[in-house]
């Protein structure tokens, strides 16, 4: 998946800014694991011609608990 067309903002909050030529580029994949379980792997490639001299890359993995036992979701709140 492929985004561009941003508005200029920050990759991280106090962080690194992006300008509107930025291009956004995430892959989405599964693997199982040899016991059975799952991971969800994104990889998401920032671009961006005025202010990195080259690509941002995160690549964070996350793994498919069996019976939810560690989900909390809380509401969000950031202050700006």
């Amino acid at each position: 998946m492929v985004t561009s067309n941003l508005r200029a903002g920050y990759l991280r909050k106090n962080g690194v800014p992006y300008s509107e030529r930025t291009t956004v580029t995430e892959d989405f994949d599964l693997a199982t694991l040899p016991d059975g379980g799952r991971l969800l792997l994104v990889n998401t490639v920032i671009e961006d011609p005025v202010y990195l001299n080259g690509p941002y890359v995160v690549s964070p993995h996350f793994k498919n608990e069996s019976d939810g036992s560690k989900w909390e979701p809380t509401p969000c709140s950031a202050i700006w």
